[in-house]
């Protein structure tokens, strides 16, 4: 592999990462901003593990604590945005498992149910991972990541959300050092650009990782960006009323939540149903807020403000990391300058 493209693709991910980092001190919708990013890697990661659950599914109190729907089986998920130290990670397999929540699999069913491992066999797993990264060979912070990932993958200690577990541990050790990730960054960069990671080894998968990281942060910077931009209009059309009333609390619970309804605007802000509908329906006339139920009751809205994952500029990402390149291949090369003088 080209060592200039794997420290090009290392300076963008770092890069990224600081610009992340500076944004959550600095940027004027920050608050709003971490729950969406918050959201945005939960999705991520239960598309890591083959599910999916959707934004309106989570709940966000005053405080800014959100919480996930009853129905969410990504596995793992109580280790989103929960801390823990680099080296209970390395050196404490039941830390880590705490960490992750893992607990005795439940007995199989039925016949055809897979029975899952018990905790003192996972341990023991745990334990032979934490050796093998031991012996790993040093490497930047990122890049080290990415190597703790795919050896969790290779050895599979849990036997079940390996997958996710591998992208927590591999975030924690790479973008978690920054403050620009709550575990799910990297799953985010990799549901964009659609690599061929799980049949990725190293050099590619290094590779690979590195981009996934720029692309989810690019992700992450693009939200804060559209927010900003909404919250100058909404500056603008309030500044522009006679009698705004509380149109700019409505709008600010609007930003920090998946959607809000009459009632949760009511409970929130201590109005009544009447007055919470009529600021509602006054923010939807104006373009602030867009209706999403389409029902005449029950209704509940959301800013005009959408977090769509987009495809990777670039195709390489894209490409299959056990393709080889017929060009650079030496067997071939004969085969190609002929092929080219011929032309």
């Amino acid at each position: 592999m080209d060592d200039l493209a794997l420290i090009s693709a290392y300076a963008d991910a770092q890069s990224a990462l600081a610009r992340i980092e500076e944004r959550r001190r600095l940027s004027p919708v920050r608050r709003p901003w971490k729950i969406r990013c918050f959201i945005a890697e939960r999705q991520a990661l239960a598309w890591i593990d083959a599910t999916s659950v959707d934004a309106s599914a989570f709940t966000v109190d005053g405080r800014g604590s959100i919480g996930g729907a009853s129905f969410d089986l990504t596995h793992w998920r109580q280790a989103v945005g929960a801390p823990v130290t680099l080296d209970i990670l390395r050196t404490n397999p039941n830390g880590l498992l705490d960490w992750l929540g893992v607990n005795d699999a439940p007995t199989a069913t039925s016949l055809w149910a897979t029975p899952g491992l018990p905790r003192a066999d996972v341990q023991h797993n745990v334990e032979q991972w934490q050796a093998d990264a031991a012996i790993l060979p040093p490497s930047p912070p990122l890049l080290q990541g990415a190597q703790l990932a795919l050896a969790w993958r290779r050895r599979s200690p849990i036997g079940r959300g390996d997958g996710v577990a591998s992208f927590l541990i591999g975030d924690r050790f790479g973008p978690g050092r920054w403050d620009a990730s709550f575990g799910g960054l990297v799953a985010l960069g990799f549901q964009s650009s659609g690599a061929a990671w799980k049949i990725a080894e190293e050099p590619q998968f290094g590779l690979l990782w590195l981009r996934a990281i720029a692309l989810g942060a690019r992700d992450h910077l693009d939200q804060e960006l559209r927010l900003r931009a909404f919250a100058d209009r909404v500056a603008v059309h309030i500044a522009a009323r006679r009698r705004p009333g509380r149109l700019k609390e409505v709008i600010m619970m609007a930003m920090a939540h998946p959607y809000i309804t009459s009632r949760s605007v009511a409970d929130r802000l201590g109005l009544t149903s009447a007055g919470a509908i009529k600021l509602l329906g006054i923010a939807a006339d104006i373009g602030l807020l867009i209706e999403r139920s389409g029902q005449s009751s029950y209704r509940t809205y959301a800013i005009p403000v959408s977090h769509d994952i987009r495809a990777a500029p670039s195709p390489q990402p894209l490409d299959d990391p056990e393709t080889s390149d017929f060009w650079h291949d030496d067997e071939k090369s004969g085969a190609a300058s002929w092929l080219m003088k011929s032309i």
